[in-house]
């Protein structure tokens, strides 16, 4: 699958031009400096999660002990992880 805007590097690898929205491109950035990994790797990483996650439908819930809201978005979610996100809004 090449075209014009990719590149075939054998089976392991493609290159290909992607629109990122000016939002997205600097969030990436944020976590591919922060991380000390390329832009390619974060973004390669984040695609590869978000699909992971099409698999499994978002479920919304309620805790039977606390009654607060809960979100099933197929993997488990840590503190550290939200605080992380927080911090970089």
């Amino acid at each position: 699958m090449t075209g014009r805007h990719s590149r075939s590097y054998g089976d392991d690898c493609l290159l290909h031009v992607v629109d990122l929205p000016p939002a997205v491109h600097r969030r990436a950035l944020k976590i591919a400096k922060r991380s000390g990994r390329s832009l390619s790797a974060v973004v390669a990483d984040l695609t590869v999660r978000g699909l992971g996650q099409l698999d499994q439908p978002v479920v919304i819930g309620t805790d039977e002990r606390s009654g607060f809201p809960v979100i099933t978005i197929g993997r488990r979610v840590t503190s550290d992880q939200v605080a992380a996100v927080l911090d970089e809004e």
